[in-house]
């Protein structure tokens, strides 16, 4: 099962790599692929019960919303530019991230 979780990220971060290297925004896409491989990361160390629904959990999360954003920002409402998605929304990404990594490092350390 954690497979499809780790296709589910890999696939936003070729749709968010293939969105910046369009718009030639090199550095700002390693920046805005960065919170997938954090999830990669996470979905790799989560053990525990816990720690493997939180994973998850932020994985349809951060994929689900970060994906929807980045294609309305680049595409739907081209006034806002394609720098504004690539800057702001691993920000708020990451913030989960750090959120959700320390939940499922505390619960990889529950005794079964």
């Amino acid at each position: 099962m954690k497979i499809f979780f780790y296709i589910l990220s890999l696939i936003a971060i070729v749709i968010t790599s293939y969105s910046g290297m369009q718009d030639g925004l090199v550095g700002s896409t390693f920046f805005a692929v960065s919170p997938y491989v954090g999830l990669l990361y996470i979905l790799n160390i989560a053990k525990h019960k816990t720690a493997m629904i939180t994973a998850r959990t932020v994985t349809i999360f951060l994929v689900s919303v970060g994906l929807y954003f980045l294609l309305d920002t680049t595409y739907m409402e081209r006034k806002l530019g394609t720098n504004f998605s690539f800057i702001f929304i691993p920000l708020w990404q990451w913030t989960m991230l750090l959120v959700s990594g320390f939940v499922v490092y505390l619960s990889n350390g529950k005794a079964e």
